[in-house]
Order: C-alpha cells, then structure tokens, then sequence
C-alpha cells in the first residue's frame, strides 16, 4: 500500500475529529514529534515537519484547546516578538503589553529573537499556526516587509517602536518620537561646547537608529561628527570606542553619543579602562533612559523614551479591535521623549 493508500485509509476509518494519535499514525512519527511541529518548541528534519503538515492538512486536524476557542470565534491569546527581554527596555514595553492584554482578559505569547532574523522566522511560523488573535511586532532585527506582510491576511499587527517600511498602511504604529529625541541629545551637547562628537548608531537597517542619529545630526550640525554602526548592545559600544581610542579617537572626540544605554554604557566602561575620566575628559550621552542608567557611576545622560506606554498603547490599541472583532485600520502614535541630563556629560575643559 502505497503512503498516500495509508493516509486515505486512515481518513476513512475516521469518522470523528482527527486526533493527534490520527495525525502521528499517518505520518509515521510519534505524537509527541507531531506537537513539536505544530507548536514550533523544538527542532523537527525539515522533511519530517512537512510531512505531518501535510497529513495535518489532509486530516483537517485542529487542537483540541484551538478548536474550543475557534468556536468562540477567538483565542483570546496575541502574540509578541522582542529582540532581547534581557534589554530593560523591551522588558518594560512587554509588560506594557502584557498589562493591556490582562486588562482584556487576553493572554500573551512571549517569543524573544535574540536578533536573530532565522530565530525570527521560526517564531513568525509558530504564530502563523497557533490561531492567535493579534501581533505586536517589535523587532530589534532589520525587519523583512515580506514576512510579516504574509501574516497580515492571519491577523492584525502592531508595531511598536520600530517603523516597517511598506507595512505603515496596513499596521497600527506606536513609537517614541526618535528624531526629536537625537535632536534633544545633539543641542545638548553642543550648547556644553562639545564640537567633535563620536556617535555610535544601532543598526543602520533599523528606522529608529536612523532617526535618532539625524536627529542628532539636525541640532548637532553634520561638522565634527564621526559616525559609526553599533548594534545596541554594551559590548558592541565597548569595543567602537576602543577602537576609536586606539586610532587616536580621543584627539578627534571631546563627547559620544550612543543611539541606546547599553552601547553608552559599553562607551563609558571603554574610557575608563583607558584612563579616561567621564565626564571630565569625554561626555558620554545615551539614549532610552533604562532603569540601569539612574544607577550606574557616573550616572547616564540620556534621553527617556516611554518603553512601558508603548507596549501598552501597542497592545491597548490592537485589542481595542480585536475585542470588537473588528480590523483596525492603520494608525500612528508618536509619543513625546524627554532629555534627562545627568552626570555623564559636562561642558568642555582644556586637554590635560
């Protein structure tokens, strides 16, 4: 008997709902690999996973949980991708969103990237699967337009904090104001007196680090800056101010401005382990206000963007639809940041 015989056999003898006992059996593996598929939990050969989606297909089978919550007409459960929960900063947005969620009665699948693009797809697949109601989307990797316009048909999006070029009429965008926020940092450090600046952008792939650094660039002016690609973590900060330092960076720079915390933090932990004093020697600004940069020595100047409203906006504004078993139509929401000027930056002193 032929695989396709097998399979159309056992969807003979099954004249109740498939079970995942129908699916395994068909597709030759255990239940327990069939969950794996489906759920996207743990790694399955390619080839193996297409197999159970295709009997999964043919069968017409359903979770048991989905299929109790598709004859409500809903999960009641959104989804929700960060690039890094160790960032105080997405962790304060995903309690935003969590908040929101509760309030409704909603649940929230956490899926942490790890910048990741391929981590990221896995995640996208898993939530294409798993019925959910809605998405808030934000994304620390150069985000792909094509993956995430193919979910749209499956349910609606929120972006929060990162712009998706080409997804903006389709989507609900809630964000800080990024460019006023770079602006805020850039007159600050030129009215201290500051005229070589070092500044260190996220990646440039990424609608926010280009904001915040033309921003910079707007009040700063475009003389005196030397600009170079992080990727909004400490050690990424770390090591271009070392490098910089090595290549005679402190003769070219008096201040830097980091496009996240966690980069300035790497900045400033580099000019101490060369000898440097901030800010006494060289100013170090950053950006986000994360619980960490109050604490730290010195304390950080930086610019405060509400992490906590943006998740919940995000997810208050998505739900707001989704409750109503309505399409949102597409929105933004720009919220206002604030410069909290602290001990990391000062006015410019004589070269020792």
């Amino acid at each position: 008997m032929t695989r396709e015989q097998d399979e159309d056999a056992g969807r003979r003898r099954v004249r109740r709902p498939a079970s995942i006992k129908d699916v395994a059996a068909a597709a030759r593996v255990s239940p327990t690999t069939v969950s794996h598929v489906l759920s996207g939990n743990r790694p399955v050969a390619e080839e193996t996973a297409e197999r159970v989606r295709t009997v999964v297909a043919r069968l017409g089978y359903v979770p048991a949980s989905t299929a109790r919550n598709l004859q409500a007409g809903s999960t009641s459960v959104i989804g929700l991708l960060v690039p890094d929960i160790t960032n105080q900063f997405f962790a304060e947005l995903a309690k935003g969103v969590d908040d929101a969620a509760h309030d409704l009665g909603y649940g929230v699948i956490l899926c942490n990237t790890e910048f990741d693009p391929d981590r990221e797809d896995r995640y996208l697949e898993m939530l294409r699967g798993r019925f959910i109601d809605g998405m808030v989307y934000a994304s620390g990797s150069p985000p792909s337009r094509g993956r995430l316009a193919s979910l749209l048909g499956r349910f609606p999006i929120a972006l929060a904090d990162e712009v998706v070029p080409g997804l903006l009429e389709q989507t609900i965008l809630v964000t800080a104001d990024h460019r006023a926020g770079g602006r805020l940092i850039g007159q600050h450090l030129r009215e201290l007196g500051h005229r070589r600046v070092l500044a260190i952008s996220g990646p440039v792939d990424l609608v926010s680090s280009l904001e915040r650094i033309a921003g910079f660039r707007e009040a700063f002016g475009d003389a005196g800056v030397t600009e170079v690609e992080g990727a909004f973590v400490e050690q990424s900060g770390y090591a271009l101010v070392a490098t910089a330092l090595e290549n005679g960076g402190r003769r070219r720079f008096t201040a830097v401005f980091a496009a996240n915390d966690l980069m300035a933090l790497g900045a400033i932990a580099a000019l101490e382990d060369a000898g440097l004093r901030v800010p006494d020697d060289v100013s170090v600004a950053g950006f986000d206000d994360i619980m960490l940069a109050s604490r730290v020595h010195p304390r950080l100047t930086t610019v405060h963007q509400p992490a906590y409203d943006v998740g919940r906006t995000a997810g208050a504004q998505l739900l707001s639809y989704v409750h109503r078993d309505e399409v949102p139509p597409a929105s933004r929401h720009i919220l206002p940041v604030r410069l909290k000027v602290r001990a990391s930056t000062a006015p410019v002193r004589p070269a020792r």
